[in-house]
């Protein structure tokens, strides 16, 4: 790659926290051969225990946009917040209080376990493909050379960007070995997400 040549550019889905550390290895190759890394995320729901995505990914979060599903902010609302903010009120002032708390929110976390994500989890990357397709004349796709479904669950957001963009490659091989013929131009410091000393990376940004 010249110095005048434009620099690649792909793009990264990932709909679960588990795919997190295939993509930071991708990323980090990537991008130290110059390569312009970006990612959507659907970063949601079961995303509170996730590692980071390396600081070199820009990263387009789609959390404000599924919490806002019907499902997902009927169920938060009057299940959890909703009951569980009135027994937060009473806490000191009316008697088992406390203990009505506590017994809320182990409620709360058996029925999210075993009665939301039974419902939702099998249908949520139907749910979540079409906000990020409505989002991605934001993102200039046009100038991407390739787009990445980390996982199967992006699959299908996969086909729906190639049907819209048929010149852009879209692919399921998480090989940043495409790369190979590229020379080291960005070389990286050392990061690992699950340092708590890490240099803290970009906020994702909301899409």
């Amino acid at each position: 790659m010249t110095a005048t040549a434009k620099a690649p550019r792909v793009l990264l889905l990932l709909f679960k926290n588990g795919s997190v550390k295939r993509a930071n290895r991708y990323a980090a190759y990537a991008a130290e051969r110059g390569v312009r890394v970006e990612a959507i995320v659907a970063d949601g729901q079961r995303w509170g225990s996730a590692l980071e995505l390396h600081p070199s990914v820009t990263v387009y979060s789609l959390a404000a946009a599924e919490n806002r599903l019907p499902q997902v902010w009927l169920y938060e609302t009057l299940v959890e917040r909703v009951l569980g903010g009135v027994l937060r009120r009473l806490d000191g002032r009316v008697p088992g209080s406390a203990a009505a708390a506590r017994l809320h929110r182990k409620a709360a976390g058996w029925l999210r376990r075993n009665v939301f994500w039974r419902l939702y989890g099998p249908v949520r990357h139907h749910a979540v493909r079409p906000l990020a397709v409505r989002r991605l004349a934001r993102l200039d796709l046009a100038g991407t050379d390739r787009v990445v479904c980390v996982e199967e669950s992006t699959v299908p957001l996969g086909w729906s960007i190639a049907k819209r963009y048929p010149d852009l490659t879209v692919t399921r091989a998480v090989d940043p070995q495409v790369f190979a013929d590229l020379p080291v131009t960005a070389p990286l410091e050392p990061w690992d997400p699950a340092d708590p000393d890490r240099r803290r990376r970009d906020p994702y940004r909301p899409l």
